[in-house]
């Protein structure tokens, strides 16, 4: 009994020094491999977005949060994307419902208006489409661009993960910022500039080093001129925003079917 539990104590120790031996820059490199074979992938999604005008004390302040669903099937180019989007902007709520398909090269988008009703449309879709919005890559686009500083294990839902921190070359980052949005300034040395702070984690699948989970926050200040109540002149404008997105079902069949009334959308 003796000569058991010391066996037990010494395999315990042995897999405590495995799991320390394991060098982050491994399991990067295995992520990047693996997200290779990913052909379809589930997805939630939360982000929250706050803006502030001069001082937080003088109450001039923004929020947005949208929380989104979404399925992805890479092979047959459909995804779904099920959006829910709440604003308050000086002390006024504005609620946003949207519902997109994007079938092969053609996205299909129903808004829900503020009485219930709803409107079709489509409009085409970029080339790179498909590119720029495939949450999985964009993970491994800032492994890529990234060092990854920090390891620790967590479970997610159910799912052992790795837990890696990541330092982002801000160069890097700041021109895939410009080339993923239109709504950010295309100058490069002046969006540096506005960037405060980056923090990356994500978490990935022991048995699988596919991507589970993504936090990414980032803090931005840049000057700006206003005339909003009693706040005038040139003014600090600080917007912190956090997106934090789960995936699941990798690889799992994913039927995407276009609803009937989406084939008669107003074309844009």
């Amino acid at each position: 009994m003796r000569r058991f539990v010391v066996v037990m104590v010494l395999l315990g120790v042995l897999m405590c020094l495995c799991v320390q031996s394991i060098n982050p820059e491994v399991i990067k490199q295995k992520v990047i491999e693996s997200s290779k074979n990913i052909k379809t992938y589930k997805f939630k999604m939360r982000v929250r977005s706050e803006v502030v005008f001069g001082n937080e004390s003088e109450g001039l302040k923004s929020t947005m949060v949208s929380n989104a669903t979404g399925a992805v099937n890479l092979v047959n180019k459909r995804m779904y994307v099920d959006v829910h989007t709440v604003i308050n902007r000086l002390g006024q709520t504005y609620e946003m419902k949207s519902e997109t398909y994007v079938i092969n090269d053609t996205a299909y988008v129903r808004s829900v208006r503020p009485n219930g009703s709803s409107v079709w449309f489509k409009t085409k879709v970029r080339n790179d489409f498909w590119i720029r919005n495939n949450q999985i890559d964009r993970q491994i686009v800032f492994l890529n661009f990234s060092k990854v500083e920090k390891l620790s294990e967590e479970s997610v839902n159910g799912t052992e993960c790795y837990v890696l921190e990541l330092k982002p070359d801000l160069d890097k980052f700041v021109e895939y910022m410009a080339n993923s949005s239109k709504s950010v300034p295309q100058n490069m040395s002046m969006l540096k500039n506005t960037i405060k702070e980056v923090e990356i984690k994500e978490w990935i699948a022991k048995d699988t080093f596919y991507p589970i989970k993504a936090e990414i926050l980032t803090v931005m200040e840049m000057p700006m001129k206003i005339s909003i109540g009693s706040l005038k002149g040139n003014v600090s404008i600080e917007e912190t925003m956090k997106m934090t997105v789960e995936f699941y079902d990798h690889n799992k069949p994913v039927l995407i079917k276009l609803p009937e009334e989406a084939k008669n959308a107003t074309e844009l």
